[in-house]
């Protein structure tokens, strides 16, 4: 976990910071670790299934412009580019390299269906992809080399001059102007402007929140979009919902709350809030097994083997339903031990037999590609 500054606990961040206050947070990591390098990076931008951008700043007197450019990149263009002003930023890294994912327990006071992504930037000295503002948190992990960044919460206006690819706003000074060098943490809650430009080449770990509106979820029960198109929030949120995978009803509460219709039942919003946050980007949906693959991987684990869950599957659950990629599944109430330990450990190992419903469970997840597939099945 991330040492947080003086003798700030969990739940002390989540009632002073999370959704109401940015938080800078000098040496709070001893270093970022599992950490990826510049050449690795870089190798993720030039494949098929990997979201990716580079950002250029081009310098015109006093005036800056952001130009994007979107992968897959040819590795002889990414290996010709020049000695500053670029950023080269790779979206969904813990999906491809699965062992990033252990980045996400430095906010273990974070219920896990919360985050979306890491996001990995790598920038020349001068890159950066100009201000802006995110309607996420973000805690924004500095691997390598120096990056300022300047950051306020006052409003500050749109510049549809500095890009025709980047909704920018307009350049600032901001409420603070500070150096963020190895291990430390900048977060940042929805809606606050930020602006980071590259001292020296650095590397830095993003790690950012899924926060659906009112009308994804309006659109999952095929109900009536809100006039009022807010995003989720849980400012109020406590450190006992952050158990791995679960869901709490809480969450579901302020779901409903945010649609704000009184025909609609919890039980139904609930549903959707799971769906939703378990859904995969469209490039990102791992593969289901076949009814063979099935028998010969539940054989692996009730032989005392483990089996893996797949870089790109997104579980969660709640006191009814499993989700799994954006389905679900009613829960019999014998589950909950599996799933704590699958959500917990991404891996499972049967210590002893399963009940049928647990059996029914697990068939279920690999037909939803819950599991990597083992070789030689």
């Amino acid at each position: 976990m991330m040492k947080l500054p003086g003798k700030l606990t969990g739940q002390a961040f989540l009632d002073k910071y999370w959704q109401k206050q940015p938080l800078f947070m000098r040496a709070a990591l001893e270093r970022v670790q599992p950490s990826i390098s510049r050449n690795e990076l870089a190798w993720l931008a030039t494949l098929e299934d990997v979201e990716s951008r580079l950002v250029f700043v081009e310098h015109n007197n006093n005036n800056s412009r952001y130009r994007a450019e979107s992968g897959p990149f040819d590795p002889e263009y990414l290996g010709g580019l020049p000695a500053r002003d670029w950023t080269l930023l790779v979206h969904d890294v813990e999906k491809h390299l699965p062992a990033m994912r252990a980045l996400f327990q430095h906010v273990p006071f974070i219920p896990d269906w919360r985050i979306d992504d890491l996001m990995v930037s790598f920038a020349a000295p001068g890159g950066g992809v100009g201000p802006h503002k995110d309607n996420y948190d973000v805690f924004l992990c500095q691997g390598i080399g120096i990056r300022n960044w300047r950051y306020t919460s006052a409003a500050v206006a749109g510049d549809h001059q500095a890009s025709d690819e980047l909704a920018l706003l307009s350049e600032f000074a901001g409420d603070r102007d500070l150096d963020s060098s190895g291990g430390d943490i900048l977060y940042l809650p929805p809606g606050v402007a930020h602006w980071g430009t590259a001292r020296r080449a650095c590397m830095t770990y993003s790690i950012g929140m899924r926060a659906p509106q009112a009308s994804d979820i309006a659109v999952m029960l095929n109900h009536k979009t809100p006039s009022r198109q807010e995003f989720y929030r849980d400012p109020d949120l406590e450190v006992s919902e952050a158990r791995p995978g679960y869901i709490s009803s809480v969450a579901a509460q302020r779901a409903t709350r945010m649609l704000g219709s009184e025909d609609l039942q919890n039980d139904s919003i609930a549903d959707a809030l799971g769906c939703f946050a378990t859904q995969n980007k469209g490039w990102l949906i791992p593969d289901s097994t076949t009814a063979d693959e099935s028998k010969k991987m539940l054989g692996i684990l009730r032989n005392g083997g483990r089996i893996h869950v797949h870089g790109m599957a997104q579980i969660a659950f709640d006191d009814r339903r499993l989700y799994v990629n954006g389905k679900s599944m009613d829960l019999a109430g014998s589950e909950s031990a599996l799933l704590n330990v699958i959500c917990s450990d991404r891996s499972l190992c049967l210590r002893s037999g399963e009940s049928a419903e647990q059996s029914n469970m697990l068939n279920w997840m690999l037909q939803q590609g819950a599991f990597e597939i083992a070789e030689n099945s």
